[in-house]
């Protein structure tokens, strides 16, 4: 998690500058953080099955801040509070939202490094990320 939480960390530093605050500012970052998951489970598809493998808990485990890189689950609730405070999204949609853009992303992952879509060229591999960033968006 800490080597998926640095990738995202870096991507996010590197959002174009726009006023902080701005509704493009928190839509990019939004963008940012789900490509890098994305290119993260591609390029590191081991690490990424390992991170997500079941464990015995059947509980969810929410991550809490630490010294270490942050917490991917924490990126993303930090993006979508962002994308709130700028009003992008309306207050009363962002609750539980952070599970919706997570598994779209995640099943994405899936798909193209086990699953059926994992022969892709590289050209609709772009195709289908920019897709999906779009329907979270504009789900939200």
């Amino acid at each position: 998690m800490d080597e998926l939480g640095g990738l995202m960390s870096r991507r996010l530093a590197a959002v174009p500058e726009r006023p902080e605050g701005s509704r493009a500012w928190a839509w990019a970052r939004l963008d940012a953080l789900g490509a890098a998951y994305v290119e993260f489970a591609r390029t590191e598809p081991g690490w990424f099955q390992t991170a997500f493998a079941a464990t015995t808990s059947h509980a969810p485990v929410l991550p809490q801040e630490s010294d270490a890189a942050p917490h991917p689950f924490l990126l993303l609730v930090r993006c979508l509070d962002d994308l709130t405070a700028t009003g992008a999204v309306p207050a009363e949609r962002r609750h539980g939202s952070e599970y919706a853009a997570w598994s779209a992303v995640h099943g994405l992952s899936h798909l193209l490094i086990d699953g059926p879509l994992r022969d892709l060229p590289e050209e609709e591999v772009q195709l289908a990320l920019n897709t999906t960033l779009s329907v979270v968006s504009r789900g939200l």
